[in-house]
Parts: C-alpha cells; sequence; structure tokens
C-alpha cells in the first residue's frame, strides 16, 4: 500500500503538537554598557491549552516578557528526538532574537523544538539557540513518539583488516 493509499484510507496523519509559554528575562549585571541582559527563564507545557486552539496573549512586564508557542512533533526529525533524549540533559531548545538597534526593545521568539538537528541547524547560521531542561511530562511524550518513528541506521560493515595491505594495517596503528 502507497503512502497516498493510505492517507486516503486512514485520512490525514495528525502530527502531535503541544503548546508552551516561553518567558525570557531581563537580568542585571554588573556593566556600565549593558546594564542588563536577556535570558531564558523557563519553557512551560501549557495542558489547558488544547493543540487546535488559539492561545491566549502572554502579558509580561519590563523584566519579564513572553509568549505561547506551538510545538510540533514531525516523523522525520526522530533522529533529532533521539539524540536529544539520550543526552545527558533532554532539553527545549529556543530560537530567539532581539533587535538592538531599537531603544527598548524587547526579545522574540522565532522557533521552539525538541530537536537537536533543528537546533543544530539554527546554531550552524550564527543564530541564538538557548536550551532549558524538559519536564519529564514532556519528555515521556517525546519518548513516545521517538521511539514509534524513530529507525537507527543500520551500521556499516567494517572491512576485516586482514583484507587490508600489511603497510595499510601498520601505518593505521602508527597514527
Amino acid at each position: 500500500m502507497t503512502q497516498a493509499e493510505s492517507l486516503r484510507k486512514d485520512g490525514p496523519r495528525q502530527v502531535p503538537s503541544r503548546w508552551v509559554r516561553v518567558v525570557i528575562a531581563k537580568r542585571p549585571q554588573a556593566s556600565e554598557w549593558h546594564p542588563f541582559r536577556w535570558e531564558l527563564e523557563g519553557v512551560h507545557w501549557c495542558p489547558e491549552i488544547v493543540a487546535e486552539s488559539e492561545p491566549p496573549v502572554f502579558s509580561g512586564d519590563s523584566n519579564r516578557v513572553g509568549c505561547f508557542f506551538k510545538v510540533t512533533l514531525y516523523p522525520d526529525e526522530a533522529d533529532g528526538y533521539y539524540l536529544n533524549l539520550t543526552s545527558r540533559y533532554p532539553a527545549w531548545f529556543v530560537h530567539w532574537r532581539l533587535d538592538e538597534e531599537v531603544e527598548g526593545a524587547v526579545p522574540s521568539v522565532n522557533f521552539v523544538t525538541l530537536s537537536y538537528n533543528e537546533a543544530g541547524r539554527i546554531l550552524d547560521s550564527s543564530e541564538l539557540v538557548e536550551n532549558l531542561p524538559v519536564d519529564p511530562d514532556t519528555a515521556a511524550w517525546l519518548a513516545e513518539f521517538t521511539q514509534e518513528h524513530f529507525v537507527p541506521e543500520p551500521r556499516k560493515r567494517q572491512r576485516p583488516q586482514s583484507f587490508k595491505p600489511l603497510k595499510k594495517r601498520f601505518e593505521a596503528e602508527n597514527d
């Protein structure tokens, strides 16, 4: 059965998603040029917001800003989720920006993900990505999805040393 046939039979597959509240706080620092810095303070799952609904407007103050963001899990990112889960501390990855040319600007969140690979791609483009540990409920949700969709790459068979010429075998050992 082709993918198109399974879509027609079962309907389109629902991708799991959750709303989170991202909070970025203004932290004072001892510098006459920069008296404060913005820092990711928290990423909190909001179970009261249904995935299909519109989130409420986040109210902040001059020292704390934030927004609600929909985080969706995709099967083709299962490798990145696996890498996140098997790291020492599974984390939320938050990409945010601050327009420093505007006086009194506040940070804006562009992207929230649980994929180690997606965060790496954003970092590779010289953008800011901060991370915070995930809560146990989110870790369990991510683990369930990853277990269903992650397919490890098959191990490549290494050619036995006995098939290499003697000179190459000993060069590799001396390096």
